[in-house]
C-alpha cells in the first residue's frame, strides 16, 4: 500500500514537473525575445531590460501553470493564488536578475552576450528550482495540502476525496468551492 501510494506521487509530481518544464520553456521563450529586445533597441540597462523580460515571462507562465499544469488545484482562493504567485516571482526576478546584476555591474561583464549567460544559464536555473518547490506547495496547493490554508486537519486518507482504495488522485466529486467549505 506505502509502495503504491509513494509510485502514485512520484508519478504525478513527474508529470507536474515535465508540464511546468514545458510552460517554463515557453515562458524562458518570451523572456529572451523580450529581453533582448529591450536590451538591444532601448537604452535600458541590463539588469532593467532583464526585469522587464521576466514580467513578461511571469504573465506567461501564470496563465500557463493555472491552466495546464496545475489545472486540477482548487481555483477558489484566486486572488490569494495570483498574490502568492505574484510574490514568488518576485523573489524568483529578484535571484534571476541578481546574476545579471552582478555580472555587469560588479564583475563589468557590459555585453548582452555576458548579460544573456548570466540570466539564463546561471539565474534561470536557480530561480527555476526555486519556482517550481514553491508554486506547488504554495500557489497552486493540493486540496488539504501544505499552505492551501482549506481543510481542518481532520480527515483521513480514506476521506471524501479518496480513490475506492483509499487512494488520494487529487481529484475530487465536489466542486472546489464545496470540497474546501468547513
Amino acid at each position: 500500500m506505502l509502495v503504491a501510494k509513494v509510485t502514485s506521487t512520484v508519478r504525478k509530481l513527474y508529470a507536474e514537473m515535465l508540464k511546468f518544464g514545458v510552460v517554463g520553456a515557453i515562458g524562458v521563450a518570451a523572456d529572451v525575445s523580450s529581453s533582448n529586445l529591450l536590451w538591444k533597441y532601448t537604452g535600458l540597462s541590463h539588469t532593467v531590460a532583464s526585469i522587464g523580460g521576466t514580467c513578461v515571462a511571469t504573465v506567461t507562465a501564470y496563465i500557463g501553470n493555472r491552466y495546464w499544469v496545475f489545472r486540477d488545484r482548487p481555483a477558489d482562493a484566486r486572488r490569494r493564488e495570483m498574490a502568492m504567485f505574484a510574490l514568488i516571482s518576485l523573489v524568483g526576478l529578484i535571484i534571476e536578475n541578481s546574476f545579471v546584476f552582478v555580472g555587469d555591474r560588479v564583475l563589468g561583464f557590459h555585453s548582452i552576450a555576458a548579460a544573456n549567460v548570466a540570466k539564463f544559464v546561471l539565474g534561470l536555473p536557480v530561480a527555476g528550482v526555486f519556482r517550481f518547490t514553491t508554486s506547488h506547495l504554495f500557489v497552486f496547493p493540493e486540496s488539504g495540502g501544505a499552505g492551501s490554508g482549506t481543510g481542518s486537519g481532520t480527515e483521513s486518507d480514506t476521506g471524501p476525496a479518496a480513490g475506492p482504495n483509499g487512494d488520494d488522485d487529487g481529484f475530487s466529486a465536489q466542486s472546489p468551492t464545496t470540497a474546501s467549505a468547513p
